[in-house]
């Protein structure tokens, strides 16, 4: 599983990189706060599918 978030890290780091050569200040806070929400969306999508493995885990 590690694998799967360590590409990401990577990509997004490329895409930070771009951003700050591309845009604004203004619309680099904007792509960061939309960044943060994307993680903790992501970290809340991560705890809901082991939370579902661990039910269907223990219903069988």
């Amino acid at each position: 599983m590690s694998k799967q978030t360590e590409a990401p890290s990577k990509e997004i780091s490329t895409l930070n990189v771009t951003a700050k050569k591309l845009y604004s200040e203004e619309v680099q806070a904007e792509l960061a706060e939309l960044q943060s929400d994307i993680d903790v969306l992501f970290q809340q999508l991560q705890s809901l599918s082991r939370q579902r493995l661990t039910t269907v885990g223990s219903a069988q």
